[in-house]
């Protein structure tokens, strides 16, 4: 008998690769898990989402996160949505609307009086009795790469109609071929990888290493002059990159829309061709630079050929360098797949329907202020269209209109836009048209001509009392509106009274408690009312919400400097003139900028007889604010007893003119006048 064999059987060779394979995935797996949990239990990183639950309200609500742009763009360069407050369940009987895009859909430069609000006003009033909520998720400088995820999101929030409304960003904005926000032009598949792993803290925590933005990470928000060598021809190989990613994008977010069940409003991006000329131009060659295709397109309009100076204006904004504007290519994209989705999609052309609402059929300054940020007609028109096409679709599913379509003053007036808010936002452009690119344009002083010359007349027919009212009856309609409150406070503080501002603010802060800009311009307005503690608070929970917010640490400081000139008062008012003087000094330290407190340092000076640091100080307070009650006389009484004649004549000579029948001005004015005088009579 043989012995038995001591052999063991062999292990199955599938189940050994498969335990493998087993490990090789989940220990990694495990490993990454268990850094993100340390990650988040420290604290580390931020929310990716486009909304985020309301610390404020109960469960079900979310507002919109701040930091959502992180994804996309340097955290000092990212640009927050405007504030929202959404239901993740939608009330019933509401019919809900998102609105997609970059600055020119959310509304820029006054959101208050964008298309989003226009396009709400126009429904509530075309179907009466019947709610609509349209939810303004347009961002500032981000492009179809950061749209696509939140559409991703929106997806799940039951949304009747989607509004898209995009194109100008592809290419300055992120990851484009003009972009100074980091890389780009990078290979799709590992963009969107990317994106992915930046929604995990371990994600956002190894992106903290990537030094490709660094340069923009260190600096502020400056405004399109921050892309001024960002210049790139019609013909650049890079521009496909840009092409085809936002077509892959777009198609991605119609697919989003068609598994929510969603029907889509798609938009090309209107631009104005007719009084925007190229930012920058380079020769095209046998087809002219875009300059050059602008002034023929200025000629043949002067003509009357209409037609062909259309197609010009066109071929400048196409070949214009500095590419700010959707070109015919990416437009042509839109309204391809618009048309290709017949579906659930319904396209518009924006750029055809704007043109035949202007004159000679070329859109330009009646609807747009600049390139392509809509004048309040403008955003009438745009929400026009896109109403137009909702009610349709909400006419054709039984639901019948209660109402005629609003007329643009009408919306104006259920929005409370005054000749108040219109010269606000006018001066607001001019001051945007006097910075690089737009006053490197070739018609950059007849654009900036034209609205200064529109922000006199609206200033000189400018009725406070009558903008009040007007606030007055919006808010009986839209008791909780924070926008009105918000510019009703404003308005109020511009009227010079601030204490009424305030609790304007407070009440629109109430609705948004939130908005760290509402915090900021609350506390701004309570320093403006003398209410220094409170601003201190105010901007403290503007700074919370916003640590790099450079304007709220200004006016945390003008509230700190406040409060030492009260000091000032107390020990004045108690006939400590020396611990005055003290708080005086400390708040023109904390605050150059606060006249009162110059002024109050010269009283002082004068007092202790330091004559001649008594007038520096009423020279700094009337340079500050030369309207600050008896600060000019004061300067003029220490410029003339240090015999400073010449000083002196410029201030008393004003203080002649506003005070005729002041003998005491006329006397020193004539005192200084012989001085001058026998000062320049040649001696013996």
């Amino acid at each position: 008998m043989e012995p038995k064999s001591s052999t063991k059987p062999k292990p199955c060779v599938g189940r050994t690769w498969l335990l493998r394979l087993s490990l090789m995935v989940c220990v990694p797996a495990l490993l990454l898990g268990v850094a993100e949990g340390i990650l988040r239990l420290a604290g580390y990183g931020h929310p990716s989402s486009f909304f985020v639950s309301s610390p404020h309200h109960g469960e079900g609500e979310l507002i919109e996160n701040a930091r959502f742009a992180w994804r996309f763009l340097p955290p000092t360069l990212a640009r927050a949505s405007q504030p929202t407050l959404i239901h993740r369940e939608k009330p019933p009987g509401t019919t809900r609307v998102f609105v997609f895009g970059e600055s020119a859909a959310e509304g820029d430069p006054e959101p208050a009086f964008g298309m989003p609000r226009l396009l709400e006003v126009l429904l509530e009033g075309r179907f009466s009795g019947r709610d609509f909520e349209v939810i303004n998720a347009s961002v500032t400088a981000i492009n179809s790469h950061a749209i696509l995820p939140i559409t991703r999101e929106c997806a799940g929030l039951d949304g009747d109609f989607w509004v898209i409304y995009i194109g100008h960003n592809e290419v300055m904005g992120p990851f484009g071929a003009g972009t100074v926000f980091g890389q780009k032009t990078p290979p799709l598949a590992a963009l969107r990888l990317g994106l992915s792993l930046k929604e995990f803290r371990l994600g956002q925590w190894i992106g903290s290493f990537d030094n490709s933005s660094s340069g923009a990470d260190s600096t502020q928000w400056k405004g399109m002059g921050m892309f001024l060598d960002q210049q790139l021809r019609a013909t650049d190989p890079q521009l496909n990159w840009v092409y085809d990613s936002y077509k892959k994008n777009l198609l991605d977010v119609l697919a989003e829309s068609r598994l929510a069940g969603v029907r889509v409003v798609l938009s090309t991006a209107a631009s104005n061709l007719r009084d925007s000329a190229p930012f920058a131009s380079l020769d095209a060659g046998g087809g002219g630079s875009a300059v050059e295709q602008f002034q023929l397109a200025r000629s043949l309009e002067a003509e009357g050929k209409t037609g062909e100076a259309r197609s010009h204006y066109i071929r400048a904004r196409d070949l214009d360098v500095l590419r700010f504007r959707a070109d015919s290519k990416l437009n042509a994209i839109t309204q391809s797949l618009g048309q290709a989705e017949s579906e659930n999609v319904i396209f518009i052309d924006a750029q055809t329907a704007l043109d035949a609402q202007s004159p000679g059929g070329i859109a330009g300054r009646e609807i747009f202020y600049e390139h392509v940020h809509f004048t309040f007609e403008g955003n009438y028109h745009l929400a026009r269209l896109f109403s137009g096409e909702i009610a349709s679709q909400l006419t054709s599913g039984g639901d019948k209109p209660g109402g005629q379509w609003l007329t643009s003053a009408e919306c104006a007036e259920r929005l409370a836009y005054t000749d108040w808010d219109r010269g606000v936002v006018l001066a607001s452009v001019i001051r945007r048209l006097q910075q690089p690119p737009f006053n490197q344009r070739l018609n950059s002083d007849e654009a900036i001509g034209q609205l200064q010359a529109q922000l006199q007349r609206v200033a000189k027919r400018l009725d406070r009392t009558a903008a009040l009212e007007a606030y007055s009856t919006a808010l009986k309609a839209r008791p909780n509106d924070w926008r009105l409150l918000q510019r009703r406070g404003l308005l109020l503080s511009s009227a010079g009274r601030h204490e009424e501002g305030v609790d304007s603010l407070k009440r629109a802060l109430g609705q948004t408690p939130w908005s760290r800009i509402l915090h900021y311009q609350l506390g701004a307005m309570q320093n403006k009312a003398g209410q220094f503690d409170d601003a201190l608070s105010s901007l403290a929970g503007a700074l919370k919400l916003k640590p790099d917010f450079p304007e709220a640490v200004q006016q945390l400081t003008r509230a700190r400097a406040g409060i030492q000139y009260r000091l000032g008062e107390k020990e004045k008012a108690a006939g400590n003139a020396a611990g005055a003087l003290a708080h005086y000094v400390k708040a023109t330290e904390l605050d150059d900028g606060f006249a009162e407190a110059h002024f109050q340092v010269g009283v002082c000076r004068v007092e202790a007889g330091r004559i001649a640091e008594a007038t520096a100080s009423f020279e700094r307070a009337v340079a500050l604010k030369p309207g600050l009650p008896q600060a000019r006389f004061n300067l003029v009484t220490g410029l003339l007893r240090q015999a400073r004649y010449s000083d002196a004549l410029g201030h008393l000579e004003a203080l002649a003119s506003e005070n005729p029948n002041d003998i005491q001005v006329q006397q020193y004015l004539q005192f200084t006048r012989l001085k001058l005088r026998e000062t320049a009579k040649p001696q013996p």
